[in-house]
C-alpha cells in the first residue's frame, strides 16, 4: 500500500478520536510529495474545533488548495463562539508545521477584521434580507480579532522551508508572503479575502 493510501486508513481508523486527527496531522513533506493527489480533496482533520479548523488550513495551504483554504477561513469565521485570540496553543511536535500553524491566526485577523471594520460582523447571516437587518449589524459593538499570544512563541525555523506555488515552483520574490518569510518560510501571499 503506498505512502499516503496508509496514511489516510490511518486517518479513517482514528476520526472517531477528535484529537487523533490533529495529533496526527501529515507532515509538510508527506503534503507535498503527495501534493498533486491531495489538491482539491478535503482536508483529513474533520474535528470541529477552532484547532482542527487551523490543522485544516495548514493542509490546505502546503498542498495548494485555495478554495479549500478559504472555505476553511470562511467557516471559521462563522464560528463566532471561536475567537482567534483563544485558539489553544496545539504545542505542534513538528517544528514546520507548527511554524506555519503560527502564521495562519494572523491571516485570520486580516480577514476577518476587513468585514468587522465593514460592520460585518462575526456570526452575520449569509444574505441580508432587508435594511433593519442591516442597521441591527451595524449597531453591534467593534470587536476586532487579535492573535493568539502563543503565536509569538513558535520559534522561527532553522532551515528554510519552502512551499511551491500552483506551478509547483519556488515562489517568485513579489509574490511571496512577509509573514511566512519571518518564520523562515518561502511561500506566496495566500488569497485569504473570501467576501
Amino acid at each position: 500500500m503506498p505512502d499516503f493510501a496508509r496514511l489516510l486508513e490511518r486517518f479513517r481508523q482514528h476520526r472517531k478520536d477528535p484529537t487523533t486527527d490533529v495529533a496526527k496531522s501529515p507532515t509538510v513533506a508527506c503534503l507535498l510529495a503527495h501534493r498533486d493527489e491531495r489538491l482539491g480533496q478535503q482536508a483529513l482533520c474533520k474535528s470541529a474545533t477552532s484547532t482542527a479548523s487551523l490543522y485544516r488550513m495548514y493542509e490546505y495551504l502546503v498542498v495548494g488548495h485555495t478554495i479549500g483554504l478559504r472555505n476553511e477561513i470562511e467557516y471559521f469565521f462563522n464560528q463566532p463562539s471561536w475567537a482567534v485570540s483563544a485558539i489553544p496553543d496545539p504545542a505542534d511536535p513538528d517544528p514546520e508545521r507548527y511554524a506555519i500553524l503560527a502564521v495562519l491566526p494572523s491571516y485570520l485577523v486580516t480577514a476577518f477584521n476587513r468585514l468587522i471594520e465593514r460592520g460585518l460582523p462575526r456570526g452575520s447571516p449569509g444574505i441580508i434580507v432587508s435594511d433593519a437587518v442591516e442597521d441591527e449589524l451595524r449597531s453591534r459593538e467593534v470587536i476586532l480579532e487579535e492573535e493568539p499570544s502563543w503565536v509569538a512563541k513558535v520559534p522561527v525555523l532553522s532551515q528554510p522551508l519552502m512551499i511551491p506555488d500552483a506551478s509547483n515552483k519556488e515562489p517568485e520574490e513579489g509574490a511571496r508572503s512577509k509573514r511566512f518569510l519571518d518564520m523562515n518560510i518561502i511561500a506566496e501571499e495566500p488569497h485569504v479575502l473570501f467576501v
